[in-house]
């Protein structure tokens, strides 16, 4: 497996949330109705695992999928997180002048 693969922050993800979240790899099984060797290959990134069984997963996280495939370690998306609020802040900057002519 290859570090900066992305089955490895997959792999990473699933792992760093069910111990945030205080969940055993039983335990995850059992809440998502998948087997614990699964989660644990999932886990190991020895598996790429279905859509079906990420949405499993993010379901018994009580997450959305969009979210258990956000990688926060991931700098590309750190980036494009920071850039959008920049723009979000310019925006609102914007929305303030206009509103300050209707005083």
């Amino acid at each position: 497996m290859k570090e900066y693969s992305v089955l490895h922050k997959l792999a990473k993800r699933i792992k760093d949330l069910r111990k945030l979240k205080g969940m055993s790899q039983e335990i995850l099984a059992e809440k998502a109705n998948l087997h614990p060797s699964l989660i644990g290959k999932m886990e190991r990134g020895e598996i790429n695992p279905t859509i079906i069984s990420l949405e499993k997963i993010a379901k018994a996280f009580n997450i959305s999928l969009a979210e258990l495939l956000s990688f926060p370690d991931d700098k590309n998306i750190l980036d494009a997180d920071t850039l959008l609020l920049d723009k979000s802040i310019e925006i609102l900057r914007q929305i303030i002048e206009i509103a300050k002519g209707y005083k």
